[in-house]
């Protein structure tokens, strides 16, 4: 007796047959009694294959006890017959021959009651019942991709543990050409018939699942029509057959699979020859499961006929997303192979397949793809339609939706349970007489194929198995961390993407987490060995037989997931501030006043962005050995591009005459228009009082003392932006540039102690013509001494003891790198992510705004100003004029020529020179006579 072994999926494959929509010609002639059935069935087993017309016979004997045919089974089929068309009951007249009566476990299946087996087949094989799910549930892994042993009948592993003896049907080969429906002389499109039949077209498990058990996979294929073993060569290499097929009545095989828990089999049915008409049959040969959007897709169909003549049907794709169908201009639909339309017809030849390919580019929703090829059977007539027309709704095309990191993200934690959870393996007992010995234990392994993506990974919800349970289940929830860095673009340590992508187009990267896995459990249970003593009296002593038996977690499989970075890392430039660099003048209200405006000197500072670590939640978080910057959790991340501070810097100046030379000679010209004799009034120079001589504005004789004299003024306000608040050399070299600038000049002629003629520079003239030339002479900061060598011009500066002359204001240009923080607007001009520098679309759009990093020198904003008095004989030395001085008008004046603004090379330079001022103040002095004319009279 065989045993029924627990396998990736329990398969009762002989009882399942279900209803298609052929259509049959009308001349098919059936039995019409169940003797009828059985005499046709035995005459083909002698027919088709020269085993006699009494190979089923009425009865067969295992351990000891007769198990006879049941006929009610087939007079069930032939009563299918009677209650409507033949096309309505597709199974109805073919048949099962099986001996016995129904065992097995008990199961109660949509409301209905049913034992597990049917019966024993003539070699007695169990035979599941018509109808019965599979109880024991389902792996996910298709019949066609298991791990088959070839040729099992020899092999001596499969002998060793099952007992199996060749038949006269393994490999068989029909050498005579007897059998005219064994086309190429083997069983091999009996099996795939028989495959395709039961379990092909749109057949999904869900129609023969058992309480809902592993629900997840009710909408997968449990087998690809037409499909050969993926291990390469044909079907009868692998199947052990016990019963051929006939017209009529259905083949049973095995195969036998190699696995990590020993050899296991599965149940194989071979379809009646009557099911093995004339057919076309297509096949998905490639159909992604999910994709990505924009990422470009390829869809294969093979679509194949037995007919022996050529055939020209019809076919059709409809490729359709969100309810729309998809189009060349919109999403690149193309087709190509050998048919290179949406819909035609195809010119199919026997057992050679045709291939045809759909393209196109994943949209943002997903795709159904469809199918057709001869839908309706007609053109030409066919029987088996379920493999005509293909469906990849409702798990192809998924569309897979990435996870974003925005502009600003470092990181993002990343949870997501399996898709396929539960995942479940369900453990079945081999005899309903056994019981577990053990509990099962195994692992379901969830698998990181993309460390390089899925950084600091855990699976967490999956302990290993060690439970007490037929039914262990596991919902694994994978955890992993998705770092920028792993895109290429790595700011936190100035790795910053290059080239810059555009800022919408992320930069993409996909993973895998694969899993599978089983379990396994001992189990025991005990046989009677009896034999017969002398008087004939049976004996029997119980034995023990212990084994194991697994299960796969189903469904092995492959989660992908998919992340975007987006990317943007700080324009290179900042739209440049508009500074003025220009000199304003004006002499209203004689306060010859000049502005002056220039663009700070710049300075280079780092800046910072902030980003952040975000948890499974989203949430700002703090990952292990990272000590954050703010408390929000962020991190201060470099910049890519140094900002330049600059700012408007400006200079007020304003010259004017502290006092006159008119009023410094006012008392004296007063004394000598009043006719006035007292010499204390006489102190800057003498005038004299003759009556004809006061019409002139400064008559004087020469010869007497004409003291030089005036006080002039200038104040200096500048506004510079510096790293210190230290006094700066801008304000004192400014200055000290318009103290140089300043003239004191007369053409009058002097006698120095020497009796020299000399100008007031102390200069000595040239005689002419009894006098002698007029040169003028210019007194300056630089030149101060005059005639004798007297200091005639002095300069009251900063450095004045009696008179706070300089004084300055310090502002800091506060910045900070928390956003807390207060930042000046001038930083805010010259940083991105702010309205100041018209970038604030980079905050809005990027989440990208600028901090001056900590730890850096400090800005100043450094207000000076400074009054300098220039003072013209401050002592009132007397300086006689000579007495041979000509006649004549000479004149006394106070200027401030143009000077360069070149002095320590400030940014101010560039102004190039300040004009100066023509006339700050004047006299003109008249010469008539000489003190000698006084002496005379």
């Amino acid at each position: 007796m065989r045993k029924s072994i627990k396998v990736f999926i329990i398969v009762c494959l002989l009882g399942i047959l279900i209803p298609i929509k052929p259509t049959y010609s009308s001349d098919i002639e059936i039995p019409k009694t169940v003797e009828a059935v059985i005499d046709k069935i035995n005459q083909d087993m002698e027919k088709l294959y020269r085993k006699g017309n009494d190979y089923y016979p009425s009865y067969i004997t295992k351990d000891g006890a007769n198990l006879y045919l049941r006929k009610d089974l087939i007079q069930k089929r032939l009563d299918r017959v009677k209650e409507g068309d033949i096309k309505k009951n597709p199974n109805g007249f073919t048949f099962e021959m099986v001996y016995g009566t129904d065992h097995g476990a008990d199961l109660n299946h949509n409301g209905t009651k049913m034992k597990e087996y049917s019966g024993y087949s003539k070699d007695g094989h169990h035979v599941s019942t018509e109808g019965v799910p599979w109880f024991a549930g389902w792996s996910g892994t298709q019949i066609q991709n298991f791990d088959m042993i070839p040729t099992p009948w020899i092999n001596s592993r499969v002998i060793g543990k099952y007992g199996i003896a060749t038949t006269p049907f393994d490999d068989y080969k029909d050498t005579e050409r007897i059998n005219k429906y064994l086309l190429d002389g083997t069983l091999e499109q009996s099996i795939i018939d028989g495959l395709t039949f039961v379990y092909g077209g749109d057949h999904r498990y869900k129609e023969f699942m058992y309480n809902n058990q592993n629900a997840t996979l009710q909408d997968e294929p449990v087998y690809v029509d037409g499909a050969k073993p993926s291990k390469g060569g044909n079907w009868t290499h692998y199947v052990h057959v016990l019963q051929p097929p006939t017209e009529y009545s259905w083949g049973l095989g095995t195969i036998y699979i190699d696995s990590s828990i020993g050899i296991t089999y599965l149940d194989i049915p071979l379809a009646p020859f009557i099911l093995q008409t004339t057919d076309i049959s297509a096949k998905f040969d490639s159909l992604p499961k999910e994709a990505l959007a924009g990422e470009r897709i390829k869809v294969a169909v093979s679509v194949a006929s037995n007919f022996s003549d050529p055939v020209n049907p019809e076919f059709e794709w409809n490729i359709t997303s969100g309810g729309n169908k998809l189009t060349a201009q919109d999403n690149g639909l193309s087709f190509s192979g050998h048919a290179s339309s949406q819909s035609g017809n195809i010119k199919l030849v026997k057992n050679e397949s045709r291939v045809l390919i759909a393209e196109f580019t994943m949209p943002r929703s997903d795709v159904t793809i469809q199918f057709k090829v001869n839908k309706d059977g007609k053109d030409p007539e066919e029987i088996i339609l379920g493999n005509n027309v293909l469906n990849s709704s409702p798990k192809a095309v998924q569309v897979i939706v990435p996870k974003g990191l925005q502009y600003d993200i470092l990181s993002v934690k990343d949870k997501f349970s399996l898709k396929n959870n539960p995942l479940v393996a369900t453990l079945k007992l081999p005899r309903s007489d056994a019981s577990w010995t053990s509990p099962a234990t195994g692992k379901l392994n969830v698998n990181n194929d993309t460390p390089n993506l899925f950084r600091e990974h855990k699976v967490t919800n999956n302990p290993d198995v060690n439970e007490w349970s037929e039914s262990i289940s596991r919902s694994p929830v994978f955890e992993a961390t998705i770092h920028r860095k792993d895109f290429g673009d790595d700011p936190e340590n100035k790795k910053w993407k290059k080239p810059a992508p555009e800022p919408k187009d992320p930069l993409r990267r996909d993973g895998t987490v694969s899993y599978s896995g089983s379990v396994s459990a001992d189990y025991k249970y005990t046989v009677q060995n009896c034999t017969k003593n002398e008087k004939g009296e049976e004996e029997c002593t119980p034995e023990t037989k212990t084994g194991t038996e697994s299960a796969n977690f189903e469904v092995p499989g492959t989660d992908r997931k998919a992340y975007d970075v987006y990317v943007y890392n700080g324009l290179k430039e900042i739209p440049k501030q508009t500074f003025q660099n220009k000199i304003n003048y004006s002499n209203a209200d004689k306060t010859f006043k000049k502005d002056m405006y220039w663009e700070n000197e710049p300075y280079n500072y780092d800046v910072i962005r902030w980003m952040y670590h975000l948890d499974e939640n989203g949430k700002p978080y703090a990952p292990n050995g990272i000590k954050p910057d703010a408390n929000d959790n962020g991190i201060a991340v470099p910049g890519q591009y140094q900002r330049v501070f600059t700012q408007q810097a400006s200079a007020n100046i304003a010259w004017k005459s502290e006092k006159t030379m008119a009023q410094e000679y006012a008392t004296a010209r007063k004394a000598a228009k009043d006719k006035k004799n007292n010499k204390k009034l006489y102190d800057k120079a003498v005038f004299p009082t003759d009556r004809d001589l006061q019409k002139y504005a400064y008559p004087i004789k020469s010869g007497y003392y004409f003291n030089p004299a005036g006080s002039y003024t200038f104040n200096v306000k500048t506004v510079t932006y510096k790293q210190s608040d230290a006094d700066t050399k801008d304000h004192e070299d400014l200055v000290n540039t318009l103290i140089d600038s300043f003239r004191y000049e007369t053409n009058l002629i002097y006698i120095n102690n020497k009796k020299t003629a000399v100008n007031i520079a102390n200069d000595p003239l040239d005689p002419k013509g009894g006098g002698f030339k007029t040169v003028p002479g210019i007194l300056s900061a630089k030149n101060p001494k005059g005639v004798n060598g007297e200091v005639l011009l002095e300069v009251l500066d900063r450095s004045d003891k009696n008179e706070q002359r300089y004084k300055k204001e310090v502002e800091e240009i506060e910045s900070s790198m928390q956003k807390t923080g207060t930042t000046h607007k001038f930083w805010k001009m010259v940083m991105e992510g702010y309205t100041d520098s018209s970038t604030l679309g980079s905050n809005t759009y990027y989440n990208y705004r600028e901090f001056v990093k900590d730890g850096q020198k400090k800005m100043y904003k450094v207000t000076e100003t400074t009054k300098v008095t220039i003072q013209i004989n401050p002592k009132n030395t007397p300086i006689y004029t000579h007495a041979n001085m000509q006649n004549g008008k000479y004149y006394v004046k106070a200027w401030v020529a143009d000077t360069a603004l070149s002095r320590g090379d400030h940014t101010y330079s560039k102004l190039g020179t300040l004009q100066g001022v023509d006339l700050l103040d004047n006299i003109e002095v008249t010469v008539i006579g000489s003190m000698f004319d006084d002496l005379n009279n």
